[in-house]
């Protein structure tokens, strides 16, 4: 596909993955908090920085008419009033007053008047910012503002009937708790936008839509996601563990799957007699490595001369999955290297009856080592005695191993890990399987979740079958692996 092809394919319009969205952020819950964190911090700053105390200082008046003895006149008073004597107090000539009263350069508060509704009481406070300007420059305005009152109110009594006091308390408290929540809401609010928005414009495969839709070539296969600690007593020691088809507490889902895999590739094996299979990804920890073990585990129920051969000489994992211990002498590097005949590094699994070269140990030079003519005079051993060759290779993203491997293979299978790679590189790769002398079948798009934590839920309530086992299923092959099509014990490849 060109460049402007994948341009315009990437700019259409998809709809949006929630789950993808979601699953992003529990991944990244600890960027979320974090963000929290910093904004209660930066609250907490703030509010130690920006704020500051304001302290009031109240006096309370009884209002009344000069000689009348009603209360509506009264009532009607101080209604009048309060407006001329908040222009009173809040005159020049009264600050002047005060500031000469208090040797002020200036006034270093705010001085506001009110009357309480339906009554002839007014209300006189003064506020500043610390307590003592706060009592003095209200001791100072009830001195001297009948001076300018007597002036312009002449026939309005004031009688005192709450005296000021020196404020204790600041008359604005700032809650720093509430601060601090509200600011850890927003940052973690706004740090979750962010998340959510970056998943969204990732141009990775968030799903099976996506698959054929942006990559340039089929689905093959899409295998679910899979709990590896299903049972209490793994999840409480959190032990690590490949997933393997044979293990009886996978679940049916999962078993089928391969099982499918497996027959899709034989039926395309048998047209064209292929028999050497690359498997191979992106990225790392994509799941390639268990995907080339389980469908080598899957074809050996099928047919009994089945070779898995480890050809990521950087980082191997075949042998954990499996979990296999070699001496030095049963390392594959040791034999591209020359150290050792390739009879000693061919082992059968007394299990599965499946036959390995594997791998342990890094090797630095592992290009050359692929390469070179052990690497095929090996393959063609391999080629000439078995049915089947399936062959872990490296991510086509950290070096050439893989494009070198594919030469080998006949056909080859791309892992591509739900949400994880970037369209352009995938496609990259499909191109460069594609012009390779193997034939690319498809990807596999692999762990993959239809919900925020799960894989798919098939057969209504009945889940992963795994209750069946005790009925007799495992038997035929959904638990254990099928061995009533297999050589007797003693039977082994000679190479």
């Amino acid at each position: 596909m060109s460049e402007n092809s994948r341009g315009l394919l990437q700019n259409d319009e998809l709809p949006v993955d929630i789950f993808s969205i979601v699953r992003a952020l529990l991944k990244d819950w600890w960027m979320i908090l974090t963000a929290g964190l910093v904004g209660v911090i930066c609250a907490f700053i703030l509010a130690d920085a920006a704020y500051t105390p304001v302290y009031t200082s109240s006096m309370t008046f009884l209002v009344s008419s000069r000689g009348s003895t009603s209360n509506l006149s009264n009532l009607s008073a101080a209604s009048g009033m309060a407006e001329t004597f908040s222009e009173v107090l809040n005159s020049r000539l009264l600050r002047q007053r005060v500031q000469a009263d208090l040797n002020l350069e200036y006034m270093p508060g705010e001085i506001e008047t009110t009357v309480v509704e339906g009554t002839n009481l007014m209300t006189l406070r003064v506020s500043a910012s610390t307590p003592e300007y706060s009592f003095k420059i209200m001791k100072s305005v009830m001195d001297h503002y009948s001076e300018i009152t007597d002036y312009v109110m002449s026939n309005v009594v004031l009688e005192v009937l709450e005296q000021p006091e020196v404020p204790m308390a600041p008359s604005n408290p700032i809650s720093a708790n509430d601060m601090m929540r509200n600011y850890g809401l927003i940052a973690m609010g706004l740090m979750a936008l962010l998340l959510a928005v970056i998943d969204y414009l990732k141009d990775n495969v968030k799903n099976e839509k996506e698959v054929e839709k942006k990559l340039d070539t089929k689905l093959f296969a899409t295998i679910y996601h899979e709990e590896k600690n299903r049972t209490l007593k793994s999840k409480l020691k959190k032990s690590k563990k490949g997933l393997l088809l044979t293990d009886p507490t996978n679940s049916f889902l999962f078993v089928e799957t391969y099982k499918k895999i497996r027959t899709k590739l034989m039926y395309k094996a048998g047209q064209n007699d292929s028999k050497v299979i690359l498997v191979t990804s992106v990225m790392e920890n994509e799941g390639k490595s268990t995907v080339a073990v389980n469908i080598a585990m899957a074809l050996v129920q099928k047919t009994e001369r089945v070779i898995l051969v480890d050809g990521d000489m950087r980082r191997p994992a075949s042998y954990k999955i499996l979990h296999k211990k070699l001496s030095k002498g049963q390392e594959i590097g040791e034999y591209l290297n020359g150290r050792v005949p390739l009879d000693d590094i061919l082992q059968r699994d007394s299990e599965t009856g499946l036959y390995m070269m594997l791998g342990s140990r890094p090797y630095p030079n592992s290009t050359e080592m692929v390469s070179g003519s052990a690497m095929r005079n090996l393959m063609k051993a391999a080629k000439s005695i078995a049915d089947y060759v399936v062959i872990d290779s490296p991510p086509t993203s950290l070096m050439a191993d893989a494009e070198v491997l594919a030469e080998y293979a006949d056909v080859s299978l791309l892992v591509v890990r739900q949400g994880m790679a970037n369209v352009r590189e995938l496609n990259d790769t499909i191109d460069m399987l594609d012009n390779g002398s193997s034939e690319l079948l498809g990807c596999i798009f692999n762990d993959v979740k239809t919900g925020v934590f799960s894989g798919k839920k098939v057969w209504g309530g009945y889940g992963g079958y795994g209750g069946y086992r005790k009925y007799g299923y495992a038997k035929y092959g959904y638990g254990r692996v099928e061995k009533s099509h297999r050589k007797q014990e003693g039977s082994e490849i000679e190479v």
